[in-house]
């Protein structure tokens, strides 16, 4: 699967490690907390060691710096994943592997894409859920980490409560995700984008992405989403110096999801 990238990332961007990092400082500047700003990357649609997939991995364990990355159930195999773990290595203390639906297909008659929205009935959900959790705990073993991220980062309130039920530790779903599973689960939200953007010029998109970077710090808790189908050179370049900024910010945590539980 691959795409074509979003418009930010047609041609370089000029000062970009200037702008990142004054964004970044901006938002530390702006938090006021007593604990330290949280970091998370989420990477979707994880199942296939492509090249793109490599490079993104290349470039975290370069930073040393941790990734969630939400697996498909339905597109992992035990070749594939053993040809991951060539890449990643077997050692996961910069990994949290998870889960990512079961086949990342729509089942919405009319509206937004959902794999797990209200068009299905509960008792359906919870078996479709149970079939992608013990397929990758077969592929995955104990490397598997019990969070769930929905395709589309959609999901309704009956999703969330069989998730609860299948042991399920939290969900992550995109900033403002409605309907508000916070009674049933902890939603570790992601609220920067990175690579499924709409803007139709470059500098609104820039400028878009990093009000969101600037206001995540600001909050406490920056989650960024990854999607490396969607990546060129410039995107990667992108990423290198986001990375190397934020490392450099004492206030700033980097996490995976199990210490945000």
């Amino acid at each position: 699967m691959h795409y074509r990238p979003t418009v930010l990332y047609h041609r370089s961007i000029p000062r970009l490690s200037e702008q990142l990092g004054a964004s970044i400082d901006r938002g530390c500047d702006a938090y006021h907390g007593t604990e330290p700003i949280e970091l998370f990357f989420r990477a979707d649609d994880i199942g296939v060691a492509s090249r793109l997939f490599h490079q993104l991995i290349l470039l975290f364990q370069r930073h040393q710096m941790p990734l969630c990355l939400a697996v498909v159930p339905c597109w992992l195999t035990q070749k594939r994943f053993a040809d991951i773990r060539n890449i990643t290595g077997t050692d996961d203390a910069l990994w949290c592997w998870h889960q990512h639906g079961r086949l990342h297909k729509n089942f919405e008659p009319t509206g937004k894409k959902q794999e797990f929205g209200p068009a299905r009935k509960k008792a359906i959900v919870k078996g479709e859920l149970l079939k992608g959790q013990e397929r990758l705990r077969y592929i995955m073993g104990e490397s598997l980490s019990p969070y769930f991220t929905p395709p589309w980062n959609r999901c309704s309130v009956e999703t969330a409560e069989a998730l609860g039920e299948l042991g399920f530790a939290a969900i992550s779903r995109s900033i403002g995700a409605r309907p508000d599973l916070s009674h049933i689960l902890p939603d570790f939200q992601v609220n920067v984008d990175l690579h499924t953007r709409k803007e139709l010029t470059s500098e609104e998109s820039l400028q878009n992405m990093l009000r969101e970077l600037e206001n995540s710090i600001a909050s406490g808790r920056c989650g960024i989403m990854l999607h490396h189908q969607r990546m060129n050179n410039n995107a990667f370049l992108f990423l290198d110096l986001l990375m190397s900024h934020l490392a450099r910010q004492q206030k700033i945590a980097p996490r995976r999801f199990e210490e945000l539980v």
